[in-house]
């Protein structure tokens, strides 16, 4: 049944353009001698009702009454009756309806295909350095490590860092931004981006389904498969209706005698517009936020993300670019030059962003680290040099018996403190500039809703609350350890608000996983990102309430069909029991409004 099934698929639309044919003759042959109308009708319903019926039959195994079951049921009661041209036309209505979804979920589908389109399939690998020697490979052959040649047109083939060259990248296939990116030594290249002028030799980092861009398509064909509450509840409603309809012919038939009419109750019940309503908004939705560069790990968050009253920020990389500088150094202890050695030598081992600020500033040789302890939302406890260090922020300082009163530092900066064997030596201020449209971008969010804005960070309170007022936040809340920041999440969620937390870092995490909704910023780490349930990838604050409006958007548009659907078929059996539709209008009827539903859905592939 499978092999006969798989051959009627592969073969649906020449099977749909053959009885196309047949219509066309069963009326133009009654404009002959020859009739052949019955004949053509009849052979449509088997040509066309075979595929259907075996479909029917495959969800009668796993115990579903589908649709295709109705259907069946219709066109063998219309022929035992010998209603041909019902069956017929039933058959053919239904198949080119069936051919036509099919085609706008292919359609839908195609930014999926745009980006498996742009992956690249060989690299160049380095196989003498020296003389920049190199072989093509398939690009699965690629190790994390590898030396690769990139020319001039050609794509990356995997992340990783410049090695050696420069050039100017085109990065909006992972960013969406069609300027040029500069690359030099050291800065991290994509794969599926474009090198546009320059010739670059990069360090693998990861390959295959570990890029940036493997992860993409990942995430948006899982996202594009999965279903919302809504999908759901309507599969579950497809259950139950169907054995419904299929109940109301037999107890219409049996007191009416009417074998046509309960035939035609079959026929015009079967709710196609509605099932197919919620996938067509729900593909074209996500397939249109993919395209500009937001990915919904379902439709499922956009549905959360369209009842979301609260927004939950993190500061460091969220609201602020997320590269710090030291603005601002003091030094109480010893020489300064040496502390800021033993300060950086520490700071080396972590990925912070305040680290990589710190080991920015100082430039000179580090020490090894012997012992280092990460003390979790305060600081690093290590040894280094000899020395017992302590690098973190005042909450560290306090618990270890330092005092940190009476330090003039830069109240809107990160302040980081650098005790050595239990004397406080240095004090630094570390300045993060707040992303260019932050201010601008909230407002706009405010405008499709009041939304609730909480600003919840690690960082001292007056630091957290300057941040606060530029950018008009309703609350905000320092000294914050991961643990907390969940915690206060919870609370709101207890308060009765839908909250949505947007963070890009690793201790981010506890808070990302408690929210509604969670949301990572494109240059997040790779925790933050997995997860999230909505990512941001061009990485701009833009993106928030450009997401809150698609999603808005594919949600009404899931209703809108939902609401077409039902309507339909309420009209249909009203205007069959007041005598006004028969089979024939009634199907096509209803295979219009299958159409339309579907070209409502198609709306969303213009969002922009």
């Amino acid at each position: 049944m499978i092999t006969i099934q798989n051959w009627f698929s592969e073969h649906k639309k020449h099977l749909t353009i053959s009885m196309t044919v047949l219509v066309a003759i069963a009326y133009l042959s009654r404009l002959t001698p020859y009739n052949l109308y019955n004949v053509s009708m009849i052979a449509i319903a088997a040509l066309g009702g075979i595929p259907i019926l075996l479909r029917a039959a495959s969800a009668l195994r796993y115990k579903i009454v589908s649709i295709e079951f109705l259907v069946s049921i219709a066109v063998i009661s219309a022929l035992f009756i010998g209603e041909y041209s019902e069956a017929g036309i039933v058959i053919w209505l239904f198949s080119l309806g069936d051919l036509l979804e099919e085609a706008t979920l292919a359609k839908s589908r195609q930014s999926i295909q745009d980006l498996v389109n742009l992956a690249p399939k060989t690299a160049l690998k380095i196989t003498d350095l020296d003389s920049k020697t190199s072989e093509e490979v398939d690009v699965d052959e690629v190790e994390v490590g590898d030396l690769l040649l990139v020319k001039t047109g050609s794509q990356v083939p995997v992340d990783g860092s410049v090695y050696q060259g420069d050039g100017h990248v085109n990065e909006a296939s992972i960013t969406g931004e069609s300027k040029p990116s500069h690359k030099e030594v050291g800065t991290p290249v994509y794969a599926g981006t474009s090198l546009e002028s320059g010739t670059l030799i990069v360090q693998a980092e990861k390959v295959g389904e570990d890029t940036t861009f493997g992860r993409l398509i990942e995430l948006v064909e899982e996202a594009q498969d999965s279903k919302t509450k809504v999908q759901k509840l309507i599969d579950r409603f497809s259950q139950y209706y169907t054995p419904f309809v299929l109940l109301l012919a037999l107890v219409v038939g049996f007191f009416t005698k009417d074998v046509r009419l309960a035939t035609t109750i079959l026929v015009l019940g079967c709710p196609g517009a509605l099932v197919i309503g919620v996938p067509i908004s729900t593909v074209t939705g996500i397939g249109s936020s993919a395209k500009s560069g937001i990915i919904a790990k379902g439709s499922a968050a956009l549905d959360q993300l369209a009842k979301i009253d609260t927004f939950v920020f993190d500061k460091t990389g969220t609201l602020t670019t997320g590269k710090p500088s030291v603005s601002q150094v003091v030094n109480l202890t010893g020489n300064e030059r040496d502390n800021l050695q033993l300060l950086a030598s520490l700071e080396a081992e972590s990925d912070h962003p305040l680290a990589k600020a710190i080991n920015a500033y100082y430039d000179g040789d580090l020490f090894p680290v012997a012992k280092s302890e990460v003390v979790a939302g305060r600081g690093l406890a290590a040894q280094v040099n000899g020395a017992n260090l302590l690098v973190g922020n005042e909450r560290l300082m306090s618990e270890n018996g330092i005092d940190t009163a009476g330090i003039d530092l830069d109240p809107t900066g990160s302040h980081v403190y650098l005790a050595v064997n239990g004397k406080l030596a240095l004090a630094l201020a570390i300045a993060d500039t707040l992303r260019s449209n932050a201010l601008e971008q909230l407002a706009a969010l405010r405008k499709i809703k009041p939304y609730k804005f909480v600003l919840l960070s690690g960082d001292q309170q007056t630091v957290v609350d300057a941040v606060a007022r530029e950018l008009n936040f309703d609350e905000a809340h320092g000294s914050l350890l991961p643990a907390d920041k969940a915690a206060y999440i919870k609370s709101l969620q207890a308060g009765g608000h839908q909250v949505a937390f947007i963070g890009d870092g690793i201790n981010d995490s506890p808070a990302l996983a408690t929210a509604d909704l969670a949301i990572a910023m494109g240059s997040g780490t790779d925790v933050a990102i997995d997860v999230s349930d909505l990512v941001l990838v061009k990485d701009q604050f833009s993106q928030l309430p450009t997401a809150v409006r698609f999603a808005n958007k594919t949600i009404a548009n899931m209703r809108q069909n939902i609401a077409i659907s039902l309507l339909t078929v309420a009209l249909l059996f009203i205007g069959l029991f007041a005598g006004y539709v028969e089979m024939g209008l009634g199907m096509l009827i209803h295979e219009l409004s299958i159409l339309v539903v579907t070209a409502n859905g198609m709306r969303l592939l213009r969002l922009t």
